[in-house]
């Protein structure tokens, strides 16, 4: 399949700051897009033709064959599903950890992405194509202090990735994961005072990166940003 038949995009996340940028980006190339998240609040103008979004409970993995049989319904195939969301947590030591923050990393980071790809993956193998991109921390493989939830839960996603793209790669299906340093938005802003924001990565600088990946071959891969 070349680039110019790429043409459905699935977007988790698609609220957030990575996801509103992605969809700003492809939606202003003519590509079709679905944006998938919680509540019904819309980023793009809701008479944008090429954006639909729809509300989801991904930890749910019932919540997510009913709207990925939404979308088929739609357009039949999905190329390309992207897994940004998720969340982060900071401030708390290992041995202060609770079950429950546990949980909500594991929940939000990792379930989310295994959930939807469970879904896509048979949809792709049965179309020979597909491309999954999820998202990794640096965080996961250096460590980071007084954030152990988020950094395991993030490890497990890339432990993910690599294991899509081997079951993948003879069905004509790519897995990557991107892996930003520290992703400049405010809410990182504000939990970090003291950082230097100038090393940041920006959310349409990733956007970018995402598309370039989905225009390759590349698979199996943790993509630094």
């Amino acid at each position: 399949m070349t680039e110019k038949t790429i043409k459905n995009w699935v977007i988790t996340g698609s609220k957030g700051n990575v996801g509103a940028a992605l969809v700003e980006t492809l939606t202003a190339s003519r590509t079709r897009v679905f944006g998938i998240d919680y509540g019904t609040e819309q980023h793009v103008d809701e008479v944008n033709q090429f954006y639909t979004y729809l509300e989801a409970d991904l930890i749910d993995i019932e919540d997510v064959q009913r709207v990925f049989s939404e979308i088929q319904f739609r357009v039949n195939n999905i190329h390309v599903w992207i897994n940004v969301v998720g969340g982060f947590a900071i401030g708390t030591t290992i041995e202060d950890t609770t079950a429950a923050d546990w949980s909500k990393m594991m929940l939000l980071n990792f379930q989310t992405a295994l959930n939807c790809s469970r879904v896509i993956l048979q949809h792709m193998k049965e179309n020979e194509y597909g491309h999954i991109i999820n998202f990794g921390s640096v965080a996961a493989e250096q460590g980071m202090a007084a954030a152990s939830p988020y950094t395991v839960s993030k490890a497990a996603v890339m432990a993910l990735t690599k294991t899509t793209a081997l079951e993948g790669k003879n069905h004509g299906i790519f897995c990557n994961a991107i892996v930003p340093t520290i992703i400049d938005t405010l809410q990182n802003r504000a939990a970090m005072l003291d950082a230097d924001f100038s090393t940041w990565t920006t959310p349409t600088a990733i956007a970018n990166e995402i598309i370039s990946v989905v225009n390759s071959e590349r698979n199996g891969e943790m993509i630094y940003v």
